[in-house]
């Protein structure tokens, strides 16, 4: 049978080149109609089209605007701040400390994240930090949590209840400036701007100067926190 197809294909090869391409269609259909059924051919190009299309789709592409972080970037497009950490995986060549990202930078955004990722955040000062406490906090939390970061026992009350007047107790708060987490840390701040729970707690002790100075805080200087805890 090899043998019967190479004939008939030299047969025809001075005629396919004086004729239209559309006989050397005509010859193929000869050819496979005569040796496999129709239905075979029909089956297999539809799966090697799809295929294709699949393997080649475009990845998106987000330019880093003010104000943004991976949890918000995450929210936009997966619904689930968490899944900042993905995000990082995925641009671990741009991103070098995921508390960090900068207006102008050019993120991959898959269109699905894993159902579980394993990632680990980089040494320095404000890495992302292990906190049992995170959501919605009231004000024992919010306290507890100043005390996790090293704050004052004696300001404890203080720190709660400005986090409480600045966020509502909301992990994932975001300020009109883009001012992040419980204490609506300031993207000013660099990387001490962030969601992570502990991180930010950090960022408040530090910047207080130990709840010794809470005057960045508009909550503090309008008396907007007094009552709230």
């Amino acid at each position: 049978m090899a043998i019967a197809g190479v004939l008939i294909a030299g047969t025809q090869a001075h005629a396919a080149a004086q004729v239209p391409a559309r006989a050397t269609t005509i010859v193929e259909q000869m050819y496979t109609s005569s040796m496999v059924p129709a239905r075979a051919t029909t089956i297999v190009e539809p799966i090697y089209t799809d295929a294709l299309v699949i393997h080649h789709e475009p990845a998106r592409r987000y330019t880093v605007r003010p104000g943004d972080t991976l949890s918000s970037i995450a929210q936009r497009f997966y619904g689930n701040p968490a899944d900042w950490r993905w995000l990082y995986q995925a641009n671990r060549s741009v991103i070098k400390n995921p508390n960090a990202i900068y207006p102008g930078e050019v993120l991959n955004v898959p269109f699905e994240p894993p159902a579980s990722i394993t990632t680990s955040a980089p040494a320095g000062p404000t890495v992302l930090t292990t906190s049992a406490l995170s959501g919605t906090l009231g004000c024992a939390g919010l306290e507890e949590l100043w005390e996790q970061a090293g704050g004052s026992d004696a300001e404890a009350v203080t720190a709660a209840s400005i986090a409480m007047a600045e966020s509502s107790g909301q992990e994932f708060a975001t300020g009109a400036a883009g001012e992040r987490g419980y204490w609506q840390i300031n993207p000013d701040h660099g990387s001490l701007s962030t969601y992570d729970p502990l991180g930010n707690a950090k960022a408040a002790v530090i910047i207080s100067d130990d709840g010794a100075d809470w005057t960045p805080w508009t909550t503090f200087t309008s008396g907007a926190y007094l009552g709230r805890c």
